[in-house]
């Protein structure tokens, strides 16, 4: 059981990390997109998502474990919602912002950027409803 607690305490960690760092995407880094300079924004561009993909990367893949071994050991209501939240939101990044971030790679679009600010709600609504849910369950029953 302690294990199991110690588990959900990494899940939390990951799920809060994950929150945190879509709101500064969401609010600040994204709409700082339009406010770079049409001939620096291919080398901002490129630096910025060889650095966020170190960071985001690892917490993603870690979310799907944690989430998974959730799902496989406790097979609640909430780590199937938690599953879910988190399907929704690889599905947005791989089907939406990854393929905007792609067509960005060529330069400056105002249009792209203002898409990839409207789409990105979905990961930020998602993730932000992921880390209530993990920490609900673990506030409300620990020892599940």
């Amino acid at each position: 059981m302690v294990v199991r607690l110690q588990l959900m305490m990494i899940h939390i960690a990951v799920s809060w990390g994950l929150l945190l760092l879509i709101w500064l995407v969401q609010v600040i880094i994204y709409p700082g997109f339009h406010r770079i300079a049409p001939g620096e924004f291919t080398d901002y561009h490129r630096w910025y998502v060889n650095r966020i993909s170190m960071i985001v990367l690892p917490l993603m893949i870690a979310e799907v474990v944690l989430s998974a071994k959730w799902l496989l050991d406790a097979g609640a209501v909430v780590a199937l919602a938690s599953a879910f939240l988190v399907l929704i939101v690889w599905l947005s990044t791989f089907l939406l912002q990854v393929p905007i971030h792609n067509r960005l790679k060529s330069g400056k679009d105002e249009m792209l950027i203002r898409r990839l600010v409207v789409t990105n709600w979905i990961r930020t609504v998602a993730w932000s409803l992921k880390a209530a849910v993990v920490t609900l369950a673990v506030i409300k029953e620990p020892f599940f």
